[in-house]
């Protein structure tokens, strides 16, 4: 079986123009990361197609492998007599974020707030068949207008990961953005024994994601610990702390994927230490700027 798909961070800017005199509101923004989900049964052909929403990159990847696990052990989701628990599925990832879920442009599943607009240009898309999103946006716009409210929006994306999943070989590149600097690298694996997980490939890329944030995490709340701004006690130490406790999990998570298959890494692999490292001397040059606040 062929797989791929793309993930990617969305900023919708929505303007509304008052009718009256022409002027502009203070705009709406809806921020997201996106990932389609195709769902290819033996035959490899795709049977179902969703669409996952969620607050971080991560989250979003690991969504997308429960819909993939379900379907593959059980088959097709929508047309199921018994519905698929996908609060249960979610709580196992990140119950303390958003995801919204969409099938043919109709929400399926929704946990936390999220912005209605990306139900809007879900819907929008649906109807646009498939088209340029800037036909969704031009669709999205008369909706609003349909209501009586005039807007603009515009929107800007940029790509988050980027996988191309076969049975002997595959191929994922990953690109994250913090406030230190942009983190781009890919990642190749091939069969030894086994073929290829699709899921096991796209959790592995959530580890990596999750793991970099968490280090960068780490790294500032130490600085703030070793200058005194927090104490050993503060809710930020125990965040990091936390965050210590999942970083053992997804090293290990890493380690399964490279014990299992043929690993290799371009430019490097992220290494966490490093990372939170680099961290705590980004934190030392705000705190000697007056920039770096504590919790």
């Amino acid at each position: 079986m062929d797989f791929s798909t793309t993930l990617l961070r969305e900023k919708f800017i929505i303007r509304e123009v008052e009718a009256d005199d022409n002027g502009i509101r203070a705009p709406m923004t809806a921020v997201s990361n996106r990932i389609t989900v195709p769902l290819i049964d033996h035959t490899g052909t795709i049977a179902e197609t969703f669409i996952v929403r969620a607050q971080t990159m991560y989250a979003s990847l690991r969504m997308a492998t429960k819909l993939i696990q379900t379907f593959d052990r059980e088959g097709p989701i929508a047309a199921r007599p018994v519905k698929y628990d996908y609060l249960e599925a979610w709580d196992k990832i990140n119950p303390d974020r958003w995801v919204s879920i969409y099938a043919r442009g109709k929400k399926i599943f929704e946990h936390g707030n999220h912005h209605l607009f990306l139900d809007v240009i879900e819907k929008c898309d649906a109807q646009n068949k498939g088209g340029s999103y800037e036909v969704s946006l031009d669709l999205a716009e008369s909706a609003f207008e349909k209501m009586g409210k005039r807007v603009v929006i515009t929107h800007d994306s940029s790509i988050g990961t980027v996988f191309t999943i076969k049975k002997e070989k595959a191929r994922c590149g990953l690109i994250l953005r913090n406030p230190n600097k942009r983190t781009t690298f890919n990642f190749s694996a091939e069969i030894t024994e086994d073929p290829i997980s699709v899921v096991q490939c796209m959790n592995v890329a959530a580890a990596f994601l999750e793991g970099i944030q968490l280090s960068f995490q780490i790294g500032m709340i130490n600085e703030k610990q070793r200058v005194g701004m927090i104490d050993s006690f503060s809710h930020e130490a125990k965040k990091a702390d936390s965050a210590r406790d999942r970083l053992g999990f997804l090293k290990a998570e890493i380690s399964a994927f490279e014990n299992r298959y043929a690993v290799k890494y371009r430019l490097e692999k992220p290494d966490f230490g490093l990372i939170v490292q680099d961290a705590e001397n980004f934190a030392k040059k705000l705190y000697k700027s007056g920039q770096l606040t504590g919790g």
